[in-house]
């Protein structure tokens, strides 16, 4: 990323996009990894050192202006993810690939399918790390999702 205060340009790679939430997703080499931690404190720091009145530009979709509501746009959304992932879980265990369904459109193609699940499990993983969840295997050795004890 890249900020020029006397243009009043921002460029944001593709941290803060236009009408569509970027992909955190955990990666293979970290599957305990915490992403989505690392980018909504990102984006909370984007809000406090960079002006809100900044044009941004983003390697997706349309310039726009409204950096700093864009970012509490995003971090809701991604609370409002969890606060699913937390209320599936407090009726029954849960699988990263069980709940699925629940978050994403059941038409996804095999490389969407991808995304979703390593971004499914970027939330699993900071809700664990904060504490509001924990993993238990289960009988199968299935890895599941339970509210934190």
């Amino acid at each position: 990323m890249l900020y020029e205060p006397q243009e009043k340009l921002f460029l944001a790679a593709d941290q803060v996009i236009e009408k569509i939430s970027p992909n955190v997703s955990v990666m293979a080499f970290e599957p305990e990894g915490d992403p989505l931690g690392e980018y909504l404190a990102s984006l909370d720091r984007l809000r406090r050192e960079i002006p809100g009145d900044v044009l941004v530009l983003s390697g997706h979709r349309r310039p726009f202006h409204g950096l700093h509501a864009r970012c509490t746009e995003l971090m809701e959304h991604h609370e409002e993810r969890c606060d699913l992932i937390r209320a599936a879980v407090a009726t029954q265990p849960h699988s990263v690939a069980g709940l699925l369904p629940r978050m994403f459109r059941p038409d996804l193609t095999p490389h969407e399918m991808s995304f979703a699940f390593t971004e499914l499990l970027a939330h699993a993983n900071y809700l664990v790390a904060r504490g509001m969840v924990a993993w238990r295997d289960d009988a199968s050795g299935t890895r599941m999702i339970v509210p934190a004890s």
